[in-house]
């Protein structure tokens, strides 16, 4: 009897402590999007909002533009490639640009155009810094000088 108490004891622990890591595992590879918004003119026509994420879009999508990108992030051995090509690939198969909501600073929701990388929860520092690095190409793309840093 206390032989089978052990057992059950045993693979009980078993079954908790896989569950556990299965459950941390699952976590850790859903869907996790990171982006950055870009706050708009209140009134600008939806079609003109569109119209700016295509173009931001397609300029982002620039193999060269990815390039640098994954030159200056050195993401080759972030995400474990070979190449800046490869790592350029993964970018463009992540980038999206939309049209979006942001808070304004005194907690009014105002349309923002969101720029960001599609990732997983394990890859969220990765994504965070593909994404704050896209920014500035946005600045050269729109042809706007970038707002001053808070030395934040």
């Amino acid at each position: 009897m206390q032989r089978w108490i052990l057992f059950s004891f045993v693979v009980i622990t078993l079954l908790i402590v896989g569950g556990g890591f299965a459950y941390k595992n699952h976590k850790q590879n859903r869907a996790h999007p990171v982006w950055v918004p870009l706050r708009i003119n209140p009134e600008l026509p939806l079609e003109k909002q569109n119209e700016i994420a295509k173009a931001l879009q397609s300029g982002l999508s620039n193999p060269e533009v990815l390039l640098k990108v994954s030159k200056d992030l050195s993401l080759p051995q972030a995400l474990g490639l070979k190449t800046d090509e490869q790592a350029a690939d993964v970018i463009a198969s992540r980038l999206f640009v939309n049209v979006g909501k942001a808070s304004s600073p005194n907690g009014i929701e105002v349309p923002a155009i969101n720029v960001g990388v599609k990732g997983i929860e394990k890859d969220h520092e990765i994504s965070g810094k593909i994404a704050v690095r896209l920014i500035q190409d946005v600045w050269k793309i729109l042809g706007i000088d970038p707002p001053a840093q808070n030395g934040n």
